[in-house]
């Protein structure tokens, strides 16, 4: 692979951001601000702890959002893992080549600063999401 993925933090479907986050609160966990993301669908928070992976809190914001089915079947539970790229486009054709389906974007996210965002899937890796690294 071309493409190098920096890890950037784990997805979890919730139905509820507030309830879900109290957990990683009393494990030591910080809050941000809770987001409205319409291009997506979802409600986000993100959750750091300086010795812990980055985690973002995603609660269904409409009947238009992409958590329903993971909510159904497996309730709350880790939803997708995201990376870092310096080149979204050329991310998503590497990814692609590696018979990756582009489920969408990319897109803004206003959760990350309206970097660019776009979530692949393949059956043997689960749904990955890539983040367009910040221009400087």
């Amino acid at each position: 692979m071309e493409t190098q993925l920096i890890f950037h933090h784990i997805g979890i479907a919730c139905r509820s951001i507030e309830k879900t986050k109290r957990f990683y609160v009393s494990m030591g966990y910080e809050a941000a601000t809770t987001v409205d993301d319409p291009i997506q669908h979802v409600r986000v928070c993100f959750l750091t702890n300086p010795e812990a992976p980055c985690i973002e809190l995603l609660e269904p914001l409409d009947d238009m959002n992409p958590l329903s089915r993971t909510l159904e079947s497996a309730g709350v539970s880790p939803y997708h893992t995201c990376y870092e790229v310096q080149n979204i486009k050329a991310a998503i054709d590497d990814l692609r080549s590696q018979r990756f389906l582009l489920v969408s974007g990319p897109v803004p996210a206003c959760a990350m600063n309206d970097r660019q965002v776009a979530f692949l899937y393949k059956k043997d890796n689960g749904l990955l999401e890539l983040v367009e690294a910040q221009r400087s």
